[in-house]
């Protein structure tokens, strides 16, 4: 017997604006970006003066776990080793702030400082280069990774926005 076979429909390629916003296909806007990146920025700016908070952490953290899941995806690549160094400083920042078995603010080291700096430059640099799916994507990997785990996941704010910013409180 021979096997028919289907033939292949070709679709014709869409490219107006508002389609591909719908399918996600669009990078996200400076607004988008700056939307995302004002909680990280302001935790980052807190533990940077000394007053950092364990929510302040754990927002850094969350950014971290979702940079990670944009390097396993494939879009930007090469920021493994550098990923891997800003966890170990907030790991040495947690183990030093939780010290007295209570969050206590604390000053950070220089390398910690550098490490901060520039996990917000490798990551904004990151986030520019995806499309919103990209982004979503990378935000349920990243929680779908710290519940295997065994820690706790958190979303934060999926009804204002979109592109929703999630918080991964990480037991160290």
């Amino acid at each position: 017997m021979s096997r028919k076979s289907c033939k292949r429909v070709v679709r014709p390629l869409r490219t107006d604006g508002v389609h591909l916003a719908l399918m996600g296909a669009a990078r996200l806007t400076g607004e988008e970006v700056r939307t995302v990146f004002a909680p990280v920025q302001a935790s980052a700016d807190a533990m940077r003066r000394g007053v950092g908070t364990e929510n302040d952490w754990s927002t850094l953290a969350a950014a971290c776990c979702v940079a990670r899941a944009v390097e396993r995806q494939g879009v930007v690549r090469g920021l493994d080793e550098h990923l891997g160094v800003i966890e170990e400083a907030l790991q040495g920042i947690a183990r030093r702030a939780f010290a007295a078995c209570a969050w206590t603010p604390t000053p950070l080291y220089f390398q910690e400082l550098d490490a901060l700096r520039l996990f917000l430059e490798l990551h904004e640099f990151q986030v520019r280069q995806l499309s919103g799916a990209e982004f979503k994507r990378a935000v349920d990997l990243a929680t779908a990774n710290v519940k295997n785990q065994a820690r706790n996941a958190v979303i934060v704010g999926a009804q204002q926005h979109p592109t929703p910013s999630i918080q991964l409180a990480l037991g160290v």
